[in-house]
């Protein structure tokens, strides 16, 4: 299925791609304003228009982000499969039936170097 940053890669391109094509035909059509018509009558919204390229703006930032590694501490590049298999052994060793053995094995690791010190 692929890596969180995978997916994150193909939305982003999903809608950084019909969005600046969109903006495009808008640009050459001399039409970039929103407008909502009703009996004739044609309302401009600056405001969808502004929303649309900031919207755009995002996913170019967030993909530029992606691509320089600076997403990689919010999205794991590992795959799906990876990552349940380290998070249930992540799971397993942090159990609360295991946590006196692996406190006992810190203890005695703890008086061995603190012997070996001495």
């Amino acid at each position: 299925m692929g890596s969180p940053a995978r997916r994150l890669e193909r939305v982003l391109l999903g809608v950084i791609i019909p969005l600046f094509f969109l903006i495009s035909i808008a640009f050459i059509d001399k039409d970039i304003l929103v407008k909502q018509c009703e009996n004739g009558i044609c309302n401009n919204y600056i405001i969808s228009t502004v929303l649309i390229f900031l919207t755009g703006l995002l996913c170019l930032v967030l993909l530029v982000l992606k691509y320089s590694n600076k997403l990689d501490k919010w999205f794991s590049k590992e795959l799906d499969i990876e990552m349940r298999e380290r998070l249930n052994t992540e799971y397993h060793e942090s159990d609360v039936a295991n946590l006196g053995s692996s406190w006992a094995k810190m203890e005695i690791e703890h008086l061995e170097s603190k012997h070996g010190e001495e």
